[in-house]
């Protein structure tokens, strides 16, 4: 005789489990493509948000290679985390402290010319993954925003976009591409 309750064979469970598994991988691959838009948007709100922040400057201040208060304004291709550092307190008139809170810069406030702030970013926004400083502005992806500045007439750092300023992100991969590949730019 048979009792009613039947157990499942193996077979039966590892089917089981094998369409368990594809649906739990068709959850997740649909969920991980929205969520990878969201960084590429982001990052380039930031973008954004810097290069209207560098333009407003230029325009109140007559050019980038100037001195705001005691920092000079960096210019060039910022490949320190100091130098990227300056460019945020200039902008924004504040610097951040090691706890996340912002601490008003007074001497560059006080600069007759300065009309800012020109950027406002979030403190996650000044956050790098890792060991590299804080105050510096990074992307969805926590890597250090790469900024190159024009230095003056014909400067050789400038690639794409030589009348003004370059800003890219190292994209998903977050290897630093050159402003190829997955990068995010300003000029393309």
């Amino acid at each position: 005789m048979t009792s009613g309750k039947r157990a499942l064979t193996r077979v039966e469970f590892i089917i089981t489990v094998v369409i368990i598994g594809a649906l739990a991988a068709f959850v997740f691959w649909g969920v991980d493509g929205p969520r990878g838009k969201g960084e590429h948007v982001k990052t380039r709100s930031i973008i954004d948000d810097l290069s209207i922040a560098l333009t407003n400057f230029e325009r109140d201040m007559g050019g980038y290679d100037v001195k705001v208060g005691n920092l000079q304004f960096p210019t060039g291709e910022l490949k320190t985390e100091g130098e990227r550092i300056n460019l945020i307190r200039i902008l924004t008139g504040k610097r951040m402290r090691q706890d996340g809170t912002f601490e008003i810069i007074a001497d560059v406030r006080e600069d007759e010319r300065w009309n800012g702030p020109y950027l406002d970013p979030y403190p996650s926004q000044l956050k790098p993954k890792g060991k590299g400083r804080i105050g510096q502005l990074v992307d969805a992806w926590h890597n250090p925003m790469m900024i190159r500045i024009r230095r003056g007439q014909d400067d050789p750092t400038m690639q794409h976009r030589p009348d003004s300023f370059e800003i890219y992100s190292w994209g998903p991969n977050r290897r630093d591409d050159g402003g190829s590949g997955d990068d995010i730019t300003n000029w393309g």
